[in-house]
């Protein structure tokens, strides 16, 4: 389970008592990195959320920038670590698929998927290797069969 001892006595005192086991594992889901990205929220906390090229409200799923003549720019970043490290292929394509959804849901259209990968070193760890690979074809196949090329 993944919940901190710090994070279980705060469930703890929120409910009021000992939670079931089932609330322990719908909370330890729901405060997962994957989920609720406890350990990257004060990073992503220090991004600039408004200013003059910014259209979207604060709470969307992507950022949409004005960048003159008609045109936007929507970003939009996905951890899926859990999922890619479990099975890479299907994991990163999920992954991808996340990213196209919440453009998607901004309004606007993607016509490109940049993903920032890490895995250590692929050329001593067979392990790294192997999830590199099959991430990186997840990520391919996913953008590729809807036309959305991946350029970096």
């Amino acid at each position: 389970m993944s919940l901190e001892s710090h994070e279980l006595e705060d469930l703890k005192t929120k409910i009021g008592r000992e939670p079931t086991s089932t609330e322990l594992q719908i909370v330890a889901a729901e405060w997962s990195e994957h989920c609720s990205y406890k350990s990257s929220k004060r990073h992503l906390k220090m991004l600039p959320m408004d200013g003059p090229l910014v259209i979207n409200e604060k709470g969307y799923d992507s950022g949409v920038l004005d960048v003159g003549d008609g045109y936007v720019i929507t970003a939009h970043i996905e951890s899926h670590n859990h999922p890619s490290a479990v099975e890479p292929y299907g994991g990163a394509a999920t992954g991808v698929g996340g990213v196209i959804r919440d453009i998607l849901s901004a309004g606007t259209r993607p016509i490109a998927l940049l993903d920032g990968l890490r895995f250590g070193d692929i050329e001593k760890d067979q392990h790294a290797k192997w999830l590199f690979k099959n991430a990186v074809t997840g990520i391919a196949d996913y953008g590729n069969c809807l036309g959305i090329p991946t350029i970096g």
